[in-house]
C-alpha cells in the first residue's frame, strides 16, 4: 500500500513547525544554543565589514595634522553559504503496518524526525567550534575493526551507523584513502571506535584522520578558522582578506602555552583584549565540562545553573575573575579537550538561509514518495556561516 503524501504531510505540519526544529537541534549543545540565528542570508554571498582603525590625522601642528591624514581602516570580509543536509527513509510496509493505530504511525514518523533532527543539531554544534575539515579524531592503533584514538575523548565524535572515511591530511582532503566504511560501536571510556570493516578503507593506517563521509571541506567557517589558535600570518586568506595586517582586530587574541594552567590563561587572554580596548566586553568562556571541573577542583569554586539561550535547558558554570571583569565559564560538551574559547555574548551569529536547519518542504510537501523503492522521504538542510562583527572580542587558549 503507498503512504498517503496527504496525511504524512498533516503530520509534519501540525508537529514540525520552525521552532520545534530548532528546539530538537539546539538541546544539549551550550554555545551553540546560546549563538543568535540570523536569516536574510540570500544572494551569492554575505558581505561585512569589520573597522580596524580611525583617521589618523593628528599632530601637533595644522600642517602636521594636514600631513598626516589617513581615513579609516578596516576590510570587508565575504561570507559564503556552507550547506549542510539529513535526509530519512520510511519504508512503505512499516508506515502501512502501523496505519490502523494512529498513535503508532504517528510515533514512527515522529521518531525518525526527531532523531534525524537531534542528530543533525549535533553536527552543526560540532562544527561550530572547527574547521571546515569536519574531522572527528585520528587513528593511534587498531585491532581487527577496533580503532583506537589517539584523544580517547574524540570517541563522543562518533556515531553508531556514521559512515566514515580516512585521509593523511587533518583537513581530511590531502591523502584522502578510498572507500568507507560504517561504525559498528562506540566505546566512550577506552576511547575506541569499531567500524564495520576497517579494510573497506584503502591503505587505512595509524595517523590518519578520520571523519564523516562526504563532510571534508563542506563545513562551516567555526571559531577554529574565525578565531584560530596560530596568528595569521601574511598570505593569510579569510574570506578573500588577509588577516596579519591586524591580527587583533580581525582574529582575536590567543594563549598558546600548555604549561600554565587553564584559569590563568583565560585570564590572560581576556586581559589581552580588554588592552585592545574591550574590557567590558568580556563575560564568558566556554570549556570541556571535563576542563571546567578541572578548574573547579583547583579554585574550590562553586558550579553553578541557569537556563540559558532562547530555550528552556540549564546551563552549568563557574565565575571567575579576571582583570578584565568576572567572566562565567560554561561546561560545554561541543568544546575540544584541548581548547578554551572567551567572547562576548552578542559579539557574533550564525547567519543563515531560511531556518538553521529546517526540513525542505518548497514545494508545499515535506515529504515525498521514493521513484524507486516503496517508501516516503523527507529532507532537512542548513545553509549559513559564522560571522564575527566584532572579531577583537574573541580568544582562545591551548589546553
Amino acid at each position: 500500500m503507498a503512504s498517503d503524501l496527504t496525511t504524512v504531510a498533516f503530520i509534519y505540519k501540525t508537529n514540525y513547525s520552525q521552532k520545534q526544529v530548532e528546539d530538537l537541534t539546539t538541546r544539549d549543545h551550550v554555545w551553540y544554543t546560546m549563538m543568535p540565528k540570523e536569516g536574510g542570508f540570500v544572494g551569492a554571498n554575505f558581505a561585512y565589514t569589520i573597522r580596524s582603525g580611525n583617521p589618523q590625522g593628528i599632530g601637533g601642528t595644522f600642517a602636521g595634522a594636514q600631513t598626516a591624514a589617513e581615513t579609516s581602516k578596516g576590510l570587508l570580509f565575504t561570507a559564503t553559504r556552507q550547506s549542510k543536509f539529513a535526509d530519512i527513509v520510511i519504508d512503505g510496509e512499516a508506515a502501512a503496518a502501523s496505519r490502523g493505530d494512529r498513535g503508532a504511525f504517528f510515533d514512527l514518523v515522529t521518531m525518525e524526525t526527531d532523531n534525524v533532527l537531534v542528530e543533525f543539531g549535533d553536527a552543526l554544534a560540532f562544527d561550530f567550534y572547527r574547521d571546515k575539515s569536519g574531522v572527528r579524531g585520528q587513528r593511534a592503533s587498531i585491532a581487527g575493526n577496533v580503532v583506537t584514538l589517539v584523544d580517547a575523548n574524540d570517541a563522543r565524535n562518533f556515531k553508531e551507523g556514521m559512515t566514515v572515511g580516512a585521509s593523511t591530511g587533518a583537513d581530511g582532503i590531502t591523502g584522502l584513502r578510498a572507500g568507507t566504511t560504517k561504525v559498528a560501536g562506540v566505546d566512550e571510556i577506552t576511547g575506541t571506535v569499531t567500524l564495520v570493516n576497517a579494510g573497506a578503507i584503502t591503505a587505512f593506517a595509524n595517523s590518519d584522520f578520520m571523519f564523516r563521509a562526504t563532510e571534508p571541506g563542506t563545513c562551516i567557517e567555526g571559531m577554529e578558522v574565525c578565531t584560530p589558535l596560530t596568528a595569521p600570518v601574511g598570505g593569510d586568506s579569510f574570506r578573500g582578506k588577509d588577516r596579519s595586517t591586524n591580527v587583533t582586530r580581525y582574529a582575536g587574541s590567543r594563549v598558546n602555552d600548555t604549561s600554565t594552567t587553564i584559569e590563568e590563561n583565560l585570564g590572560l587572554v581576556a586581559t589581552f583584549i580588554s588592552r585592545a580596548g574591550r574590557s567590558h566586553n568580556v563575560d564568558q568562556a566556554f570549556l570541556n565540562p571535563v576542563r571546567l571541573w578541572e578548574v573547579v577542583r583547583r579554585q574550590g569554586a562553586k558550579v553553578e545553573y541557569e537556563q540559558g539561550g532562547q530555550f528552556v535547558y540549564g546551563f552549568q558554570y563557574a565565575m571567575i575573575d579576571t582583570p578584565a571583569g568576572r567572566m562565567k565559564v560554561y561546561a560545554d560538551p561541543d568544546c575540544p579537550m584541548n581548547r578554551g574559547r572567551v567572547s562576548r555574548a552578542g559579539s557574533q551569529y550564525i547567519k543563515t538561509l531560511e531556518g538553521y536547519p529546517h526540513i525542505w518542504e518548497e514545494d508545499g510537501l515535506p515529504s515525498l514518495r521514493q521513484s524507486s523503492a516503496m517508501a516516503i522521504e523527507a529532507r532537512g538542510v542548513s545553509w549559513g556561516n559564522l560571522v564575527q562583527v566584532d572579531p577583537v572580542a574573541q580568544g582562545v587558549i591551548a589546553i
